[in-house]
């Protein structure tokens, strides 16, 4: 049997309320221990198949789960899974916004909101319902009865500010890399160019060719000798500057995080006082 509060709360759960700090850890565990999956990205839950399937366990029969699609893999079959989650919205009175346009997009932090909330709203309404069988009704979709697979295969667009850091370290080494590279691979060139004027000059006379050995010597040595040894040196001095960069950028995020903190609890605050003068 399902046991559903008679009045909907979900406007309760403000933007400043705690259920958006959950961690993603918590939610996941959430989601697979209540469907019997095994996501391990929070982007998984960006074709609206998963919330189809959490606003039927909390409504049961106000999603056609035949029309539930996890198989989706393009933006406008993700729309047509969050219209069923939209229509159960409408039905059962929730007043919560769904931001189709930026869900489907495969975002972390949006998908991670999301999901927070529908979280905190389904521990609110306190649903319970035995012997439910989660494979088999979502069995009923396209692709249900697989769809631990399905969804391993959505990658999302992964956005979370740790991964474009982590982006643009990479792409700050590979700028810094092929730098040094570009000027290592001049020398090999001139060694060729000279090489072929030296097999040449000696079947010439010798007057001819005095000028250009030593030249020829003096480039192949400077470029044997130099070519390997700074490259050590190089990428130590590399990995340093990294280092360091990835230390100062922990200590702001650190920083940003504590900031987000107190500014949360003084509007947390200034929301409770505004709901009890209401």
């Amino acid at each position: 049997m399902a046991t559903v509060g008679s009045k909907s709360e979900d406007a309760a759960i403000g933007m400043m309320d705690g259920a958006y700090f959950t961690s993603r850890a918590a939610v996941l565990s959430w989601v697979n221990s209540l469907l019997s999956l095994n996501l391990k990205k929070i982007e998984q839950t960006c074709t609206g198949a998963v919330a189809c399937q959490v606003i039927e366990y909390m409504y049961p029969g106000t999603v056609n789960l035949k029309r539930v699609n996890w198989e989706a893999r393009n933006d406008y079959e993700y729309v047509s899974n969050w219209k069923l989650v939209q229509n159960s919205f409408n039905t059962n009175k929730i007043s919560r916004h769904i931001d189709v346009d930026k869900l489907v997009r495969g975002k972390y932090q949006d998908n991670l909101e999301f999901m927070q909330w529908m979280k905190a709203f389904f521990d609110q309404k306190n649903v319970v319902r035995e012997s439910y069988d989660p494979v088999a009704v979502r069995s009923r979709g396209k692709g249900g009865s697989n769809a631990a697979a399905s969804l391993g295969k959505i990658k999302g667009t992964t956005k979370l500010l740790p991964n474009d850091r982590d982006k643009a370290k990479a792409e700050a080494l590979a700028a810094s890399s092929s730098d040094p590279p570009a000027k290592k691979s001049a020398p090999p060139k001139k060694k060729k160019l000279p090489l072929t004027e030296k097999t040449n000059s000696s079947a010439e006379p010798p007057s001819n060719s005095t000028p250009t050995k030593p030249l020829v010597r003096s480039q192949s040595s400077r470029s044997s000798r130099s070519a390997p040894k700074p490259s050590p040196r190089k990428l130590d001095k590399k990995l340093k500057n990294l280092s360091q960069e990835n230390y100062a950028l922990k200590a702001a995020v650190e920083g940003l995080e504590r900031e987000r903190d107190f500014y949360f609890d003084k509007l947390r605050r200034v929301e409770v006082i505004m709901e009890r003068l209401k």
